[in-house]
């Protein structure tokens, strides 16, 4: 067995004072237990995805039907002769075939070299392995709490996941890789729709998600599987909380200048942002100001990326002072410099 670790807050420039503790560490090569198949042999069942003659990528290959091992290589099958979840009954390859291998075998038998090199699967693994994966959290700024336990489908990297979440205390996620193929064939066998089930608290609200799919909703889900309820009596009599903003005074037009030796004229508009209930009180949160260029001022090389607008915060005493407008203008050419450094933009030729 091998260890890896990772300390996320070595990677971040300036880690949060409340996060103590953020690694990650993965346990590879766990001996996979597969006392049924070592016993009994492997079940060679034709795997795949899509269908014959509809839209979109068909392909065909082997696993065992009951832990999910593959033969290596699992093989290339002819969609129009196995169907998803047939016995494989064919012949078996006993060395790793070349495309040059397959070219040649086709022409002794006297047909031409098609389009798709269809392929036999080879021998099952003789020691196969699984990983144990997973990140520790100590501290959190997240309110509320979370339990969520994962199936995955055909093609999920992490057969099986988790994770608790407890505000502050921090969280723990556990994944594993190959381990849990057994269960997975059993309870979300087709499609490529990984299942969860879970619980969180946040927001005010309690949400639930029993067997649902974890990527997708539809209004036609019935409630049972997923869900909400406001915990808060407040929210249901005066409504959710949210930002508001007002406009200020009219618009101004300024000129942005960038380190890079570049100027922009930018429209700026004053707003005041207040934080509350639609029925209920709301209070001061902060001024900002909403900012539009046309065309954009460009923050990626070769012109492939541009901002044409966003938002920045501008304190108190300067609105008071009427010098909002300098102060934003000086955001947004931090804003713009901070997005150039990161998408390696270091010159305005650069841009064109």
């Amino acid at each position: 067995m091998r260890t890896h670790t990772v300390n996320y807050l070595a990677d971040e420039d300036a880690p949060p004072r409340w996060r103590l503790l953020d690694r990650g560490f993965w346990v590879n090569d766990i001996p996979r237990p597969l006392l049924l198949c070592r016993t009994l042999g492997h079940k060679p069942t034709v795997d795949g995805t899509g269908s014959p003659g509809e839209p979109g990528h068909v392909a065909r290959w082997v696993a065992c039907g009951r832990c999910g091992e593959r033969p290596y290589p699992q093989g290339f099958l002819e969609p129009a002769d196995w169907n998803v979840g047939d016995r494989y009954t064919g012949e078996w390859s006993t060395v790793h075939p070349t495309r040059t291998d397959i070219v040649k075998r086709l022409q002794e038998r006297g047909g031409p070299a098609p389009e798709r090199f269809y392929t036999l699967p080879g021998q099952w693994p003789k020691h196969p392995t699984w990983t144990l994966g997973g990140q520790i959290v100590l501290g959190s700024n997240i309110p509320g709490a979370s339990i969520e336990v994962k199936v995955g489908n055909c093609g999920s990297e992490h057969v099986l996941a988790a994770h608790i979440r407890l505000h502050p205390l921090g969280a723990i996620y556990l994944h594993t890789e190959r381990l849990g193929m057994w269960l997975q064939r059993r309870l979300n066998p087709t499609g490529y729709e990984s299942r969860v089930i879970g619980l969180d608290i946040g927001d005010g609200a309690l949400s639930w998600r029993l067997w649902a799919k974890r990527d997708s909703w539809s209004r036609n889900d019935p409630r049972w599987q997923r869900g909400s309820v406001r915990l808060n009596p407040l929210t249901r009599l005066l409504g959710e909380k949210r930002y508001w903003y007002t406009d200020k005074g009219e618009p101004v037009t300024v000129t942005v200048r960038l380190p890079h030796g570049d100027d922009h004229t930018v429209k700026l508009q004053l707003q005041r942002c207040d934080f509350g209930r639609p029925k209920g009180r709301r209070r001061f949160y902060a001024w900002t100001v909403d900012w539009d260029c046309r065309p954009g001022i460009p923050i990626k090389p070769g012109d492939r990326g541009r901002v044409m607008g966003s938002g920045v915060d501008v304190s108190a005493a300067a609105v008071r002072a009427g010098t909002w407008p300098q102060e934003a203008s000086a955001a947004i050419a931090r804003q713009i410099t901070q997005d150039r450094t990161r998408y390696g933009l270091h010159t305005v030729e650069e841009a064109a």
